[in-house]
């Protein structure tokens, strides 16, 4: 394609730019001009002397690599048009066709902003002033709101909280500035930035940041065949040293699935010398099975120095059992009796059965004793057929009490400890954290819990 270059000169251009600038038409016929060219058109110049080419380009960049024209317009503008065959009507929508905008061009000559279009009137009612700062354009966090939100949202107060406790300090909304999903967007804005690069790769850095600070914390993780994060486990000097002196017994449970990607949290905990609870380690597994137990009960046993516990209490599920007489084949294992009990209430219903099941589990009595109330019981509620109740029968040897009246567990018969900080942690983990935010809200739960204890 050949395209007569002198159509469009350069020099003619300059000239033109320099002409006078009078409400910045001239500025405009230059940018139209150059505007109007098409990419094969300018692939096509040929050009006389390399100057010429230089020159050309130089004129085209400053055309297009700067904004030259600005409006703005009422944010009832436009229209909303229904499409043609569309099966839903579109929602209710606030655009009236307004007119009012108000425009300026800028004057390549003087570097100047001109208004060239200004229309104050409105087709519609304007918002009440009481209403104005609700606008949009108008809600905005200051950088003193910022400060004292990150300030409270890291002590572990919930976004809900946060947002009354600034009502109050700054008397209503009106004073305050912004509105509730301006809250909420802004700490969803600074969660995702505090994981860019990657969830996993944040949570592996503040791991690393901590084992920086306290030589003696340890933790260790798994990745899948992808290269995802599978499973971590963590323990820091505290919960090291309280298991060296406390670790007889530990509850083992894995209820508490309080994060974004769901991962259960399995958490040892026990008791001190007066009765404080304790948490000896952590752990975010990918899912419940046998081989991901035995996994994190190895990796507990290398961060506590390979001692065994003497006791484990665990709410009985099947994996968790085959992997505890794996890894601790010489400690005792337990059933949680709460659980148990609960279990029974699912599978029998039999109200006296339960009554008297309840005794059995927590009774003094002598094995003789226990197996004689035990067959009235059966026999009295005609339950010598029920699948559950003869295979819970099998395993009384690890959650009767006349079985186990020599046996040492600290006073520890349910996973209650545990359950007790899962509920805990509950005020200062919100639901669908990311991991990041689960680690910064789990040590700030278990700070507040060894102060209180």
């Amino acid at each position: 394609m050949d395209v007569d270059y002198e159509d469009i000169d350069c020099e003619e251009l300059v000239s033109c730019n320099n002409v006078g600038d009078e409400e910045g038409k001239e500025d405009m016929d230059i940018y139209k001009k150059i505007n109007d060219l098409t990419d094969d058109e300018i692939r096509g110049f040929e050009f006389v002397y390399e100057e010429k080419a230089i020159d050309f380009y130089e004129i085209y960049a400053k055309y297009h690599g700067n904004i030259i024209v600005r409006q703005l317009v009422c944010n009832r503008e436009g229209k909303s048009d229904k499409k043609q065959g569309r099966c839903r009507d579109l929602r209710p929508t606030m655009r009236m066709k307004c007119r009012a905008r108000f425009r300026v061009a800028l004057n390549l000559a003087t570097e100047k902003w001109r208004v060239s279009v200004f229309e104050p009137s409105h087709n519609h009612e304007l918002t009440p002033t009481h209403y104005v700062h609700l606008i949009p354009k108008y809600r905005r966090l200051s950088e003193s709101d910022k400060a004292l939100v990150d300030g409270l949202h890291t002590q572990g107060v919930r976004t809900c909280h946060i947002l009354g406790f600034m009502m109050a300090q700054k008397g209503g909304h009106k004073g305050l500035g912004f509105c509730k999903k301006d809250l909420y967007n802004y700490l969803n804005n600074e969660a995702m930035a505090r994981i860019e690069g990657g969830d996993a790769f944040a949570v592996l850095s503040y791991l690393q940041a901590k084992a920086d600070n306290d030589p003696m914390f340890f933790s260790k993780f798994t990745t899948t065949d992808e290269g995802r994060l599978e499973n971590l486990f963590w323990s820091d000097s505290v919960s090291r040293n309280d298991y060296e002196c406390f670790g007889d017994v530990i509850a083992f449970d894995a209820t508490y699935k309080k994060n974004r990607y769901n991962k259960p949290v399995v958490v040892f905990s026990g008791f001190k010398h007066h009765g404080e609870t304790t948490i000896f380690g952590c752990s975010l597994v990918s899912d419940e099975k046998a081989e991901t137990y035995k996994w994190v009960l190895n990796t507990f046993l290398e961060a506590m120095y390979h001692k065994h516990p003497k006791g484990v209490v665990t709410d009985g599920d099947l994996a968790m059992r085959e992997a505890i007489r794996d890894v601790f084949p010489n400690s005792l294992h337990r059933l949680c009796s709460w659980h148990l009990h609960r279990n029974a209430v699912e599978n029998v219903k039999n109200p006296k059965f339960l009554e008297d099941f309840k005794s059995l589990i927590y009774a003094t009595y002598t094995v003789d004793e226990f197996e004689n109330e035990w067959k009235r019981v059966v026999d009295d509620c005609g339950l010598s057929n029920n699948k559950w109740v003869k295979k819970t029968y099998e395993m009384k040897r690890i959650w009767a009490s006349a079985y186990m009246r020599d046996k040492f567990f600290c006073g520890i018969r349910t996973t209650s400890i545990s359950e007790a900080f899962n509920s805990f942690i509950k005020m200062y983990v919100q639901n669908k954290s990311s991991l990041v935010d689960f680690m910064h809200g789990f040590e700030r739960a278990v700070k507040v819990l060894s102060v209180k204890m």
